[in-house]
């Protein structure tokens, strides 16, 4: 797990350092992704589309809650 956050704390230096400019659609899904984290802990960030498309791994419990936090208050839809 340790190896994730790095992965995801390079991302954000990355995005931050480079001054790389999020899209209207990515800004949702980062500020969607980081309220929902609160509820599932376990949740890294693994690449958000410009389309506002998100990918995360999470611990088997957390999933289902970022999933359900994410349909819930984002409309977020799932397959």
């Amino acid at each position: 797990m340790g190896g994730r956050m790095v992965i995801a704390g390079s991302l954000v230096v990355a995005l931050a350092a480079c001054g790389a400019k999020l899209s209207p659609l990515q800004e949702r899904a980062w500020d969607a992704f980081y309220e929902c984290k609160q509820k599932a802990p376990s949740a890294v960030l693994q690449q958000i589309g410009e389309n506002g498309h998100l990918s995360y791994s999470a611990r088997e419990g957390d999933v289902g809650i970022m999933q359900r936090c994410l349909e819930a208050k984002f409309g977020y839809r799932f397959h």
